[in-house]
């Protein structure tokens, strides 16, 4: 997770402040740099293509980071509206190679008036992009959604067994930690 300096954070509180997002994708194709504006900038040593293109109807929606609740993984939403054809047919003839793949999220704070960049790229957000969602309307309006989840995705299957000291101790044999599962312990504390 990222941290923000002091300086970080006087910036940010300053009166105009823009924002973009980044993404670095692994792809089937290769690894991509993108991020939600218009044009390529150099950020970070690397060039970032912009994804949205306002005089093509092509927008670009990252949803907020929440907070999961108790045993659910973080995600984020992102949402391009107005996409192609053929962005459109590749996205569909790749779907299925791109699930699991790498998809960090970074994000970076831009003066909007001299487009100068006031805080360096901070990687807020690993993670690994699930199978894409395309929707459409009618002939005109497709969209492409994907969700970013976190690297904790694989944490919310149960494991398969049950808690009592038998089934902790075929799981890890020698183990006799599960004897006190379900048993009140009172700990005392002499300071001699």
């Amino acid at each position: 997770m990222a941290s923000f300096s002091t300086d970080d954070l006087d910036v940010l509180s300053g009166p105009h402040v823009a924002r973009l997002w980044f993404a670095e994708i692994d792809l089937p194709s290769g690894l991509k740099r993108l991020h939600n504006g218009v044009g390529t900038i150099d950020v970070g040593g690397h060039e970032w293509t912009g994804v949205t293109d306002p005089i093509g109807a092509q927008l670009v929606a990252v949803d907020a980071v929440e907070d999961p609740r108790f045993g659910q993984a973080a995600s984020v939403g992102i949402t391009i509206a107005g996409i192609s054809v053929e962005f459109w047919k590749e996205i569909k003839s790749t779907a299925r190679e791109m699930e699991g793949r790498r998809c960090d999220l970074f994000w970076a704070a831009f003066d909007p008036e001299t487009e100068e960049n006031r805080i360096a790229l901070k990687k807020l957000f690993p993670g690994k992009i699930s199978a894409p969602q395309l929707q459409h309307t009618g002939i005109g309006v497709r969209a492409a959604m994907f969700t970013v989840e976190s690297f904790w995705q694989s944490q919310n299957f149960p494991f398969g067994g049950r808690w009592n000291a038998s089934d902790q101790e075929r799981r890890y044999p020698g183990d006799k930690g599960g004897q006190f599962i379900g048993i009140k312990v009172q700990e005392l504390f002499n300071p001699s």
